[in-house]
């Protein structure tokens, strides 16, 4: 039998983003993989790319929930707030803000509850640095954010719950 840990790490969720030749696929929990259309990013502001990627932020997150819950309803598990206790750690949980940048500080992601995103992109960046370079940044920044959120998540979790 599948261990749950092992089917989430299974998870794979592959999006575009809107109006966008640009797609990206979140795998492993935190690994992300950025991929742009031929000549797109050759071409790209650095204003569409931040709506771009806040898109494809949000769709991640929203398509990993959507198999996170199908994975936990075929186990035995209640995840739903059972009292006060869990309603008030959701709703806290629902408020952890994560920030991050790349090393090099061109890119710059935000997140409140994972559900609220923000990114920013230092201007000049697509003139700057390469296609490679920039999605190195982007997974480099993605994966902190990741990482960032479930630091904050499991110290919430361990002020709640012991």
């Amino acid at each position: 039998m599948e261990l749950l840990a092992d089917r989430l790490d299974g998870i794979r969720v592959h999006v575009r983003a809107p109006g966008a030749d640009i797609e990206a696929e979140l795998r492993n929990r935190t690994n992300i993989t950025l991929s742009f259309g031929e000549s797109v990013y050759d071409f790209a502001s650095e204003s569409a790319l931040e709506s771009a990627l806040t898109s494809i932020a949000r769709l991640l997150w929203t398509g990993w929930q959507c198999q996170y819950r199908a994975a936990i309803d075929e186990t035995d598990l209640n995840i739903d707030p059972d009292d006060q206790h869990d309603l008030n750690f959701f709703a806290e949980r629902d408020e952890i803000e994560a920030t991050v940048e790349s090393s090099d500080g061109r890119i710059r992601i935000s997140a409140v509850g994972m559900e609220n995103f923000s990114v920013r992109i230092t201007p000049g960046t697509v003139r700057e640095i390469s296609e490679g370079e920039f999605t190195a940044n982007v997974t480099e920044a993605s994966t902190k954010l990741i990482q960032e959120y479930q630091d904050k998540v499991n110290e919430l979790k361990k002020r709640y719950y012991g």
